[in-house]
C-alpha cells in the first residue's frame, strides 16, 4: 500500500506529463498566439450570425437582447 508521500509524487509526474502534452497540443495547433485565439472566437460569433440570420429569426433575438440589455 502507497503512503501519502508516494501517492502525491507519482500525481504530481502524472500532473507534469499532462501539463506537458496540453503545452506541447496548444504549440502545434498554434493556439499560443492570442490573434488565433480572436480567429476561433470570431469565427464563432460569424457562424452563429449567419445562422441566425438564415433561420430567419434575426428579429425576434435583436428584440431578445435589447431588452435584455437595455431593460425596455
Amino acid at each position: 500500500m502507497l503512503d501519502f508521500t508516494e501517492k502525491s509524487v507519482i500525481l504530481l509526474t502524472v500532473m507534469r506529463k499532462t501539463t506537458k502534452n496540453i503545452k506541447w497540443f496548444i504549440n502545434d495547433l498554434g493556439l499560443n498566439e492570442l490573434g488565433a485565439w480572436l480567429v476561433i472566437i470570431g469565427g464563432s460569433a460569424l457562424t452563429a450570425a449567419i445562422l441566425t440570420l438564415l433561420s430567419g429569426n434575426g428579429p425576434e433575438i435583436f428584440r431578445f437582447w435589447r431588452v435584455f440589455f437595455l431593460n425596455l
